[in-house]
């Protein structure tokens, strides 16, 4: 079975398996330094993009450097740009954390909020989490920060949260977040990969 982004739509992205015996070539290991001397140099300002996204996480943070940097160092792995390439990571690593933290909740893209109860199945367990992932990506390239915040915080809250309680908590009017989110949904909806496979884990559910 083919899951995730089997079928070539992670373009971009660069996976290095890191071997454990696995030396480091004095060229990988100056280009290893280079990274974190950058990490250094940003890592304040890292922090400060972070908090402001609301995605801040110091154990995330410092986990994401360490496997970029060994990547790097052991497997020779090539970033042209830091910035971009660090924070795409942490995002797939934050993602992955709210997974964990909310796993068998799925990010709603029809007009209902629905929970699936499904957590006994490993391999369906993993497919969602890659379709939340690229959902929570493609939103995030695709919206400014706070239509994105927005449409985060919402899933992240459902339904414990309803439009009201959210207007409160985000100083944003009712009509406004109801336009963003409705927005948003409209837009994955529209998209067929996400489509596809959002009725890929109702049909499994089913049985």
């Amino acid at each position: 079975m083919r899951l995730g982004n089997s079928g070539a739509n992670n373009k971009g992205k660069k996976y290095i398996k890191i071997n454990q015996d696995s030396i480091a070539t004095p060229e990988n290991q100056t280009k290893a330094d280079n990274f974190a001397t950058w990490f250094g140099v940003w890592y304040s300002r890292i922090q400060t993009e972070l908090i402001r996204k609301d995605t801040y996480d110091e154990d995330i943070l410092n986990d994401t450097f360490m496997r970029i940097f060994d990547k790097i160092r052991f497997g020779g792995l090539e970033i042209s740009d830091y910035k971009a390439y660090f924070h795409r990571a942490f995002f797939t690593n934050f993602m992955q954390k709210v997974f964990i933290d909310t796993q068998g909740t799925m990010i709603s893209i029809d007009s209902h909020d629905e929970i699936d109860n499904t957590e006994s199945d490993e391999e369906l367990i993993r497919f969602k989490s890659v379709l939340e992932q690229d959902i929570f990506h493609y939103v995030y390239q695709r919206y400014p920060v706070q239509e994105f915040e927005l449409f985060k915080m919402y899933v992240r809250l459902k339904p414990a949260v309803n439009y009201s309680e959210l207007s409160k908590l985000t100083n944003i009017t009712v009509s406004d977040i109801s336009a963003t989110i409705s927005k948003i949904r409209r837009d994955i909806r529209r998209q067929r990969d996400f489509r596809n496979r959002r009725q890929y884990t109702l049909r499994c559910s089913e049985y």
